[in-house]
């Protein structure tokens, strides 16, 4: 049997298929559209991707070759249940979700989370819910390695009592961890500024009269205003390893201009 008589057969079927389903006008049209497709979807074998050309099973009923019996009546029950449910809606009055039929139900919508990683990637921060239901910002996690010098010198500035006064929101305060690293930044005594931040101590920073950001305090009594490369913040702090400091080793953090957020 060739291709021409096979398609020729599935269209005789497909119109006996109709008849018997049909044989009355009293049923309704909704059921011939919708059962009608899957009957004649059903005298078609499934197609078989090893040989395309040597058997009548190749019959194109869909336009996938490569489509499965299964996932082709799942398409032809997506179709006709939206065309159904749309007739439907303008015939008869509306029906309750529970007197319909469960084919011509729609998913329910999912309530997609937010993209905390996009905006946390983008931003720089991400919002995140207390035990008091009170939404805070987080800063984003440094993620540059730190180099040894990096490391003590950090461990320095919380031996002296060092502070950086800074703000979620600012991109030179996230620069500032970034030059430090991941390892070196857990040492650093860090104060939250903005009163939406995550452990905010806006009190302390009002203060301290702080109104730049970052800021750093060092243990011998200076206060410097602005992001700062370590090698400065190194002589600054009276740290006595500053004169073996390499600055050529702190690279990977691209420079944003200017020096503080206001």
């Amino acid at each position: 049997m060739n291709v021409i008589e096979v398609e020729y057969e599935i269209k005789a079927n497909s119109r006996m298929t109709t008849n018997m389903i049909c044989p009355t006008p009293n049923l309704t049209l909704m059921i011939c559209i919708l059962f009608a497709p899957i009957q004649t979807a059903a005298w078609s074998p499934p197609s078989s991707p090893s040989s395309p050309a040597s058997s009548p099973q190749h019959v194109v009923i869909s336009d996938d070759a490569s489509l499965s019996r299964k996932h082709f009546l799942r398409r032809i029950l997506a179709v006709n249940g939206a065309l159904l449910t749309a007739s439907s809606s303008t015939t008869t009055s509306p029906q309750s979700p529970q007197s319909q039929s469960p084919l011509l139900l729609s998913p329910p919508l999912a309530n997609a989370a937010p993209p905390f990683a996009i905006m946390e990637e983008e931003m720089g921060y991400y919002p995140m819910k207390t035990l008091t239901d009170e939404t805070v910002m987080v800063p984003s996690k440094v993620k540059r390695t730190s180099t040894s010098q990096s490391i003590a010198l950090a461990k320095y500035l919380q031996s002296t009592n060092a502070q950086m006064y800074g703000a979620f929101w600012c991109p030179h305060c996230s620069r500032q961890k970034e030059l430090f690293g991941k390892e070196a930044w857990a040492y650093i005594d860090y104060v939250e500024c903005s009163p939406k931040g995550y452990k905010s101590q806006f009190g302390l920073c009002t203060t301290e009269g702080v109104d730049g950001y970052p800021e750093w305090k060092f243990g011998n009594g200076k206060r410097v205003g602005g992001e700062m490369e370590l090698m400065e913040i190194a002589k600054a702090s009276g740290w006595k390893g500053a004169a073996k400091f390499d600055g050529s080793l702190e690279t990977g953090v691209p420079s944003l201009g200017g020096a503080a957020c206001q």
